[in-house]
């Protein structure tokens, strides 16, 4: 789900806006059709603050897992009707020097997922033609 350039999940979220109607505009970009295409997809508020319903082609929930409010967030976006659910997640920064006490923290994120789940795309590391 991440491995090529057209991978469902290879999205790169750009911005996130909360709305007046406190739901979340989440701005991503993805690589379709040899280009980088801008998909704005809209987080609809649930009862639970850190979980919004979304329509978006592989995704129906995005999830915060963590922010400082001030400097980062985690956010994955993940399917829950498939029995094999897939799931995608991002740090997302303010800056771009990488904390790595917050990286520390992303990656703890993960602990309770099954090893064979983990892949861990570091883009700093690799040409990326959608990267913003």
């Amino acid at each position: 789900l991440m491995a090529t350039l057209k991978a469902p999940l290879r999205v790169h979220i750009t911005s996130l806006l909360p709305t007046p109607e406190d739901n979340l505009e989440i701005v991503l970009h993805r690589w379709e059709n040899n280009s980088c295409v801008e998909k704005k997809v809209l987080g609809e508020k649930t009862e639970n603050p850190k979980k919004f319903k979304i329509n978006y082609t592989v995704a129906n929930e995005a999830t915060l897992l963590d922010t400082d409010y001030d400097n980062f967030l985690f956010l994955c976006l993940q399917d829950t009707t498939t029995p094999i659910q897939s799931m995608m997640c991002q740090y997302l920064a303010r800056v771009l020097v990488e904390d790595d006490e917050i990286m520390q923290g992303f990656i703890r994120a993960f602990r309770p997922l099954p090893r064979h789940l983990w892949y861990l795309l570091d883009l700093k590391q690799m040409e990326e033609p959608c990267r913003f």
